[in-house]
């Protein structure tokens, strides 16, 4: 049975507009209804794969989060850590590791929770020196004075551990230090 109404539509996979013969019309030709079932099969294959491949890399962390007694490497995968840094942990003490064999270092998973759970170290901050900015330059007068670049000055600064603070939007170095350092041999008067 035709239809002798004419609906302007806009096209589900072009966007462009078409003019349909009926109201359930979705695309603009019969191309552009392939293309678009095309498109929705590949993207719910994506989805499909992606969905297989979070299952497969979350199974060994729930494997090891399930089990009690844990190996060295196993620690490491759960703590995110590399497998030196639980030895470590382990011949400091913060650790009960237990010398299964001369091979094989085993933990309980009870300890490692009761690591987290006794352990909490506040980082310690880096103690500021109180420098006075009138005895500092700020970055930008040393580039000048001393001609040298923003990444130069920067890597002597990290290099030789300089204090600097910061007031407002700018740095301070101390100029005794940057004087001695770019300036060891100063001109006499």
């Amino acid at each position: 049975m035709s239809s002798n109404i004419r609906i302007t539509r806009v096209c589900q996979y072009c966007g462009s507009e078409f003019e349909a013969k009926t109201t359930v019309t979705k695309y603009c030709s019969e191309v552009c209804g392939k293309r678009h079932y095309k498109a929705r099969t590949r993207e719910a294959k994506v989805q499909v794969s992606n969905a297989e491949t979070k299952a497969v890399l979350e199974k060994p962390l729930q494997e090891i989060q399930s089990k009690e007694i844990l190996t060295v490497r196993d620690a490491a995968k759960l703590l995110s850590c590399s497998i030196r840094t639980v030895y470590n942990l382990i011949d400091r003490g913060t650790l009960n590791g237990i010398k299964f064999s001369e091979r094989k270092t085993l933990l309980r998973r009870s300890d490692i929770d009761r690591f987290f759970e006794d352990a909490v170290m506040p980082i310690p901050k880096r103690p500021e020196k109180a420098l006075n900015i009138k005895d500092c330059y700020h970055m930008g007068e040393i580039q000048l004075k001393f001609n040298i670049s923003e990444k130069a000055l920067y890597d002597i600064i990290k290099r030789n551990n300089i204090p600097k603070v910061q007031q407002g939007k700018f740095v301070y170095a101390p100029k005794s230090i940057i004087d001695q350092l770019l300036n060891p041999f100063p001109r006499k008067s």
